[in-house]
């Protein structure tokens, strides 16, 4: 009887694909079925790719167990795994045992393959703030992998690591109280101004209050990325507009912007609430929070979120914006500033939703 097909459309090789610098042998081998067009000689070991969700393919090392022809004319081929790529190890391991891979959720920043051979690795670094000893390991890792490491806009630092470094690198992170940062699916960097630093902070802290908020949340999961940041003065020195949720310092308290980003379509985040004080800011972003994991879908970021909430209120006032658009429509951006009235009108129909229901 055939097992069930955990993978479909599977082509297995002869040789090794060359996707992987080195396939680990797993401590302990288990079984999976595919499906592939040709059928598989038992015994034979074989090779093959696996797509995974962080943009990469992984490879595979297997021996045949057995192969027999299906209804639909492919072949149902049990698989031995005896060996995976070694940038994701638990991942493949994860896909061919068919777990759901929402359990791998934050998803993490290690292992991401770059052109020049290297693995990019992202640690997390709350405020952009290291010690000493911090950055003492960081040049230690740097300089065992390609030599060189980058600062992000987010405040992160981007290690190029070797494959062998991909075991060891969250231990070594760990011994200085780092920790690899998320790539996708939830909590980014919380990015942060200097803080009580500047003399223009209004008696505000963004950059401890940073820290606490990394605490109460790194780790946690969402439906898609969510990105923070925290301005302590109407500078804005962070960008508090262009973040899912933003900060922003007046008199001595804290506005709330939601729904901005900074992309190929970007827009300004729009006010949820205004004059939060430092002590409620961490319970209103858990709130917050707590509200994207009930509302939004799947890989949906928060001014996606607000715009499909908000879309069938701003067709009933579609026509009022009609004369605004209409002021644009002989310039080269008459196009375009159409669709963001339409689209800023349904996020603020969103806003409105989303401010009764965090408020409670």
């Amino acid at each position: 009887m055939t097992n069930s097909i955990v993978l479909e459309d599977i082509m297995l090789e002869d040789i090794p694909l060359g996707l992987a610098d080195e396939l680990k042998d797993i401590d302990v081998s288990f079984t999976t079925t595919v499906a592939s067009d040709e059928a598989a000689e038992t015994g034979k070991t074989v090779f093959f790719g696996l797509p995974l969700p962080v943009g990469d393919v992984g490879e595979v090392k297997a021996r045949v167990l057995f192969c027999e022809k299906t209804e639909n004319d492919n072949f149902a081929v049990t698989l031995e795994i005896v060996a995976l790529d070694i940038r994701y190890i638990s991942l493949l391991a994860k896909i061919l045992k068919g777990e759901s891979i929402a359990e791998e959720r934050p998803l993490w920043g290690i292992g991401l393959k770059q052109t020049n051979g290297a693995y990019a690795s992202i640690v997390n670094c709350p405020a952009g703030v290291l010690n000493a000893d911090q950055l003492a390991k960081i040049a230690e890792i740097t300089r065992n992998g390609a030599g060189v490491a980058k600062l992000t806009h987010a405040q992160r630092v981007i290690l190029l690591l070797k494959p062998a470094q991909l075991d060891t690198v969250r231990a070594e992170l760990k011994s200085v109280g780092l920790r690899i940062g998320v790539l996708h699916h939830g909590i980014r960097n919380v990015r942060a101004c200097c803080g009580a630093l500047c003399n223009l902070s209004q008696g505000l802290d963004g950059l401890s209050l940073a820290l606490e908020l990394d605490k109460a949340i790194f780790g946690r999961a969402a439906k898609f990325d969510v990105k923070i940041a925290i301005s302590d003065c109407s500078r804005n020195c962070l960008e508090s507009f262009c973040v899912d949720i933003g900060l922003l310092g007046n008199n001595g308290a804290y506005d709330v912007y939601v729904g901005g980003i900074s992309s190929s379509v970007h827009f300004k985040g729009l006010k949820l609430f205004e004059g939060i004080r430092p002590e409620k800011v961490i319970p209103l972003v858990e709130r917050i929070l707590e509200w994207c994991e009930n509302t939004a879908q799947d890989g949906e970021r928060l001014h996606k979120t607000l715009e499909r909430l908000g879309f069938s209120e701003a067709e009933k006032k579609k026509e009022a914006l009609v004369s605004a658009a209409a002021m644009f429509e002989h310039t080269d951006i008459g196009d375009d500033m159409r669709s963001r009235l339409e689209r800023t009108l349904a996020r603020s129909f969103g806003l409105v939703r989303m401010r009764s229901e965090v408020r409670g």
